[in-house]
């Protein structure tokens, strides 16, 4: 069942997050099937869970039709690219189409609660989620079969 709020107020509850990054009590994780990186040479889509959080994330823009954001990830070395050893820090800006946008989750921590290395989400956190945009790109052989 897709969540009362659209894909029309999207923009509405970005804004929120936007203004929310300035609190480090508030979390966010966004959720989208693709986004693009502006630093791969292939330019290509990655399916991808971000996390928002302040000073996580950075020049966060919200367009008619899209969210952009400068953020970092530690990652491994693809195909054809020199192999360093162990991992290193990506930085690149994302920028993930409404269209691909399935889910937005926001969690506040009480003052004086520590967090822990693993924060959990609950399904009643989630203040946008699109579960047709979700069923097209990740279909369970349950919806598969369906007439």
């Amino acid at each position: 069942m897709e969540n009362q709020n659209t894909w029309a107020n999207l923009p509405e509850l970005l804004h929120q997050v936007a203004r929310d990054l300035a609190d480090p009590s508030v979390y966010y994780l966004l959720g989208g099937h693709y986004y693009d990186r502006d630093n791969h040479p292939q330019h290509r889509h990655y399916p991808a869970v971000f996390s928002l959080h302040h000073g996580e994330v950075a020049n966060l823009e919200i367009g008619p039709d899209f969210v952009a954001f400068d953020t970092e990830f530690v990652r491994y070395p693809e195909d054809d690219e020199p192999h360093a050893p162990g991992p290193w820090i990506d930085r690149f800006r994302a920028t993930i189409p409404f269209e691909q946008l399935y889910q937005l989750l926001r969690k506040v921590i009480p003052p004086g609660e520590e967090v822990d290395e693993r924060l959990t989400f609950l399904p009643t956190d989630s203040v946008y989620y699109n579960e047709r945009i979700h069923r097209e790109n990740y279909p369970t052989p349950w919806t598969i079969n369906q007439p």
